[in-house]
């Protein structure tokens, strides 16, 4: 059997180049290799055809990227194609490159057994599968949705809008040779309108040979609160913003990633030098330690939004790997079993938020210590990658 992995993966040296270019941050790297790893982990070697998510020219800095080989210790070939980056021109640019190198590595495999992954219900990758499949005509598709396309961008102008709804068409009919599917929320199935025994839920993993230093504690004189991910309004950070106005002199607030609340975030750390923005840090291991630091991690999407239903947020996984206690509002996309380890948010109502925050702070050290660390216990046994995938193998075969 063959397999192909079609998505993110790169080579460090051609990732710290695309970082160096403009690409702040490129985190759907982290559980696209997760899954890899977890893939590799149960003795599944998979080649790899990827094309990085690189923000549009002129923010990245380049009009086109290069085409990069690489060959791994045990053989796995990997390639990460170039494209044109212009807004559009990127999308039609990828897929023709994709598509170009799903051909030839269809080419070389013809007469196996193959099993090729498409990582995100992303056209260019789904393209790519559908060209194997063309070549190949018993290949096996399966299909990875960690979010569904019409909620990864909420905030589009009337041409994007229009140009999402042809996308979406062009999906739909690439989903007719689709043979299986693993969702990261089971909500996604009905949405989706996916036949029973076509789909398995897999809410992503957690690849634990990322890890935070050990030696590293929460502080016993501050209390820290810390959120990290799509700083968006629509997730609740202006309620976050507005509960931390109210507590004690001796808490901090500590945020790092991008969105469209970071012109008020900075507002508000004028006002209140508690108030602290991080902006990108370095490296996923600067992240993870941060989080290690924290006294509690929270994550506040608002439960009313409509792509709550069809997500669940992958940084619950880093969160809770933490060993620091973990509130998150009840999203229908988190399944129940992780509220058993996370300490559950009914609502962003400010007055509530700001309850439960010095709630988890009355808690002695070894409360606080031995709840985070059941929630590290359950992520660390139950979902680490090598345990995700082997459902999916399971599941596929």
């Amino acid at each position: 059997m063959k397999y192909l992995w079609i998505g993110v993966s790169n080579s460090q040296e051609n990732r710290e180049k695309f970082i160096a270019n403009g690409a702040k941050s490129l985190s759907a790297e982290t559980s696209n290799n997760a899954l890899c790893h977890g893939l590799d982990n149960n003795g599944v070697n998979c080649d790899t055809i990827s094309a990085s998510a690189l923000p549009p020219y002129p923010i990245y800095r380049e009009k086109k990227t290069k085409t990069v080989y690489w060959i791994l210790e045990n053989g796995k070939k990997g390639v990460n194609v170039g494209y044109r980056t212009r807004k559009y021109i990127n999308l039609i640019s990828k897929r023709k490159a994709l598509v170009k190198e799903a051909k030839k590595w269809a080419r070389e495999n013809k007469g196996e057994d193959v099993t090729v992954f498409a990582y995100e219900m992303h056209t260019p990758f789904m393209a790519a599968a559908v060209a194997i499949k063309k070549i190949i005509k018993n290949a096996k598709f399966v299909q990875i949705v960690p979010d569904l396309p019409q909620y990864m961008d909420m905030n589009m102008s009337t041409l994007k809008k229009f140009l999402k709804k042809i996308d979406w068409q062009t999906i739909k009919h690439n989903m007719k040779r689709v043979d299986k599917y693993v969702l990261y929320s089971k909500h996604m199935a009905q949405f989706l309108k996916l036949k029973d025994g076509s789909f398995t839920v897999m809410e992503g993993s957690y690849d634990a040979s990322l890890m935070a230093d050990e030696d590293l504690m929460p502080s016993e004189n501050k209390i820290s609160v810390m959120y990290s991910g799509v700083l968006d309004l629509r997730f609740g950070i202006k309620e976050l913003l507005d509960a931390f106005k109210e507590l004690p002199d001796n808490y901090e607030l500590w945020l790092t990633g991008n969105g469209n609340a970071v012109e008020l975030i900075n507002e508000r750390a004028k006002e209140d030098k508690r108030i602290k923005y991080l902006g990108y840090l370095p490296t996923k291991k600067d992240l993870l330690n941060k989080q290690r630091e924290a006294t509690m991690l929270i994550s506040t999407r608002d439960p009313s939004e409509p792509a709550s239903t069809y997500c669940f947020p992958s940084k619950l996984f880093e969160y809770m790997a933490s060993g620091n206690p973990v509130l998150s509002t009840r999203i229908k996309g988190i399944p129940d079993e992780y509220f058993d380890y996370i300490i559950p948010l009914d609502t962003i109502d400010k007055d509530y938020l700001k309850s439960k925050i010095v709630e988890v702070a009355n808690m002695s050290r070894e409360e606080r210590l031995g709840f985070g660390k059941k929630a590290r216990d359950f992520v660390l046994t139950k979902k680490n990658c090598n345990v995700q995938m082997k459902r999916v193998i399971d599941f596929i075969s």
